[in-house]
C-alpha cells in the first residue's frame, strides 16, 4: 500500500463508526465540534509544508502540535499535566528506539514494522493513560519526537522531511491500535466486575438460604 493511502482509510473507517453512533464509545469526552474540526484541519494540512532550516514540515504536526497543547489546557492538574509529557517523552523514547533497531530482529516484526511499532505504542498508552484525549496527547508527543530524531539523524541521507504520509499513517494506525486496546481492556474489566459482583450475590443468597 503506498504511503498516505492507510491514514484515509483509517479516517473514512472512523467517520463511519462516528455517524454509526460509536462517537461516545470510542472517543468519549470529546465533542463533536472538536472532532470535526481536526478532521478538517487534518485534511487541509496533509497534503501543505513549509520549509524549515533546509527541509518541510508538513502542516499535520501544526494539527498535532496545537491538539496537544489543547489538551494540556483542558486537563486538570499539573500533575496529571507532567504526567502527560512523561509518557509523551517515554513514548518518543521507546518509538525511536524501534525506528532504528526493529529491522534488526524480523522475529520481532509482525507483519510488517509499522504493524509491530503500532501494536507496542499502542498497548503502552493504553496502560499508561485512559482518557481518549490524553492518550491523543501523549502518543502524539511520543510519534512526533521520534519522527524529529530520526528525521535530524538521517538528513544527510532522506532530508530533513518531517509528519508527511509514512509518519501519517503511522500515526493513524496507533490511534486506532490505542483504542481498541483501551476498549478490549475496558470491556474486560466491566465483564470481571459484573462476574465478581454476580459471584457475591449468588453466595450472598445461598448464604442466607442456608440460614434460614
Amino acid at each position: 500500500m503506498n504511503p498516505g493511502y492507510l491514514s484515509l482509510l483509517l479516517m473514512v473507517v472512523t467517520l463511519i463508526l462516528f455517524a454509526s453512533g460509536w462517537k461516545d464509545i470510542v472517543m468519549r469526552g470529546i465533542t463533536s465540534k472538536v472532532i470535526l474540526l481536526f478532521f478538517i484541519s487534518w485534511l487541509i494540512c496533509m497534503n501543505l509544508s513549509v520549509p524549515v532550516g533546509g527541509g518541510r514540515i508538513s502542516l499535520c504536526f501544526g494539527v498535532l502540535l496545537i491538539t496537544i497543547l489543547y489538551v494540556l489546557w483542558r486537563v486538570h492538574g499539573t500533575v496529571y499535566r507532567v504526567h502527560l509529557l512523561s509518557v509523551g517523552a517515554l513514548l518518543g523514547s521507546i518509538s525511536f528506539f524501534m525506528l532504528e533497531t526493529i529491522h534488526l530482529v524480523p522475529k520481532l516484526i509482525l507483519g510488517s514494522s509499522e504493524i509491530s511499532m503500532g501494536l507496542t505504542i499502542g498497548l503502552l498508552v493504553s496502560l499508561l493513560t485512559r482518557q481518549p484525549a490524553v492518550q491523543i496527547a501523549s502518543l502524539s508527543i511520543g510519534l512526533m519526537l521520534a519522527e524529529v530524531y530520526h528525521g535530524y539523524l538521517h538528513r544527510n541521507y532522506l532530508g530533513f522531511q518531517l509528519g508527511f504520509q509514512t509518519f501519517q499513517d503511522r500515526w493513524w494506525l496507533t490511534l486506532f491500535i490505542t483504542r481498541t486496546f483501551s476498549l478490549v481492556l475496558l470491556f474486560s474489566m466491566q465483564a470481571c466486575k459484573k462476574s465478581v459482583l454476580w459471584l457475591s450475590d449468588g453466595i450472598r443468597r445461598r448464604h442466607s438460604g442456608d440460614s434460614e
